[in-house]
């Protein structure tokens, strides 16, 4: 979906190379310590952090839970994630991925883990 919220064809096809994601996984209710999760995602046009997310949640796996709202625009903050090896706190709606991409994507704060990547604002 693009961020008027239309469907467009080249949004499904599957281009380039697919994503490999690295996601903090953690369900404080059943798990002792958090973990890492990869997958491996197909590429497809103009994807984001957050459409990737969304991937994998709807193709994937739908036990991963994340904040699945969004403005689309960078305004609302609640797609707030930290990526890669140096923690950048990003809003996932605006971060572009590039095929082949290899991302990580832990919780905006760490100390506040509702579960996977959703925090206690």
């Amino acid at each position: 979906m693009s961020h008027i919220l239309q469907s467009d064809n080249k949004e499904t096809q599957e281009i380039g190379e697919p994503i490999t994601a690295e996601i903090f996984r953690f369900d404080p209710s059943v798990d002792d310590q958090p973990r890492m999760q990869q997958y491996i995602v197909p590429y497809k046009h103009r994807m984001s952090i957050f459409t990737l997310l969304r991937e994998i949640y709807e193709n994937i796996d739908p036990s991963l839970a994340f904040r699945n709202q969004q403005c689309g625009r960078g305004i609302c903050g609640t797609c707030r994630f930290r990526i890669g090896v140096n923690n950048k706190p990003v809003k996932g709606c605006t971060i572009p991925l590039l095929s082949g991409s290899h991302v990580v994507i832990m919780p905006y704060n760490e100390k506040k883990v509702v579960r996977d990547l959703v925090v206690d604002f």
